[in-house]
């Protein structure tokens, strides 16, 4: 049991008991069997519906956790049902966009976070490396249409030994290449992503 929930079930315990106390000898309440059913009584209904109101909104809070899962869940078996491609578009300072086909490795420890190795000196890491603006969107299911585009995502360039940290944390960044040599990662951070289909309306998927 947590400290916190300790607390709160020990102060509705002393409330429950001053107020069936109170309740006894305001109302002059005498005799053993009396005192006790009245006391059982009140107690009972006292502890109830602080108890009662701390489940709900534990139950709520579990609901929404759930959900949230759910909805980062499904992020992923999409891109796991797609190939690992994806249009990456950035912006330079003269706001020339610049676009370009690549082939990204998902965070097997986080859903929303997408890996790219890329030479340092193109333009889509120079155009990161000047205003951080990028967004993308993947392939798409042939069948279904299936596809995913960035509402908000964040982007930034990992490089030396900050690079070999990240892959040492995230060994599936190996996958996209085993030469390091001028290369970065390009590592892409989904905030909110739009879930498209041939089949059913189009959703917006949030990462907290």
């Amino acid at each position: 049991m947590y400290a916190k929930r300790f607390i709160q079930l020990f102060l509705i315990f002393l409330l429950t008991i001053f107020i069936s106390m109170f309740f006894v000898s305001y109302f002059g309440i005498r005799g053993y069997f009396a005192q006790s059913f009245v006391l059982s009584l009140v107690g009972y209904i006292i502890l109830v519906i602080p108890l009662t109101i701390l489940t709900i909104l534990k139950q709520h809070k579990k609901f929404n956790v759930e959900k949230s899962t759910e909805n980062n869940s499904e992020f992923r078996n999409i891109l796991n049902k797609l190939d690992n491609i994806i249009v990456l578009s950035t912006i330079s300072q003269n706001e020339t966009i610049s676009s370009s086909i690549i082939t990204f490795k998902q965070s097997k420890t986080e859903d929303n976070t997408l890996y790219i190795m890329t030479d340092s000196k193109t333009n889509r890491v120079r155009n990161i490396r000047q205003n951080g603006i990028a967004s993308l969107t993947t392939w798409f299911d042939e069948k279904t249409g299936m596809r995913i585009s960035s509402n908000n995502i964040d982007s930034e360039i990992i490089e030396g030994n900050e690079m070999l940290t990240e892959i040492v944390a995230h060994p599936e960044i190996k996958d996209l290449s085993e030469d390091f040599n001028n290369n970065v990662v390009i590592k892409l951070t989904v905030h909110s992503a739009l879930i498209e289909s041939f089949q059913s309306s189009p959703t917006v998927t949030t990462f907290s």
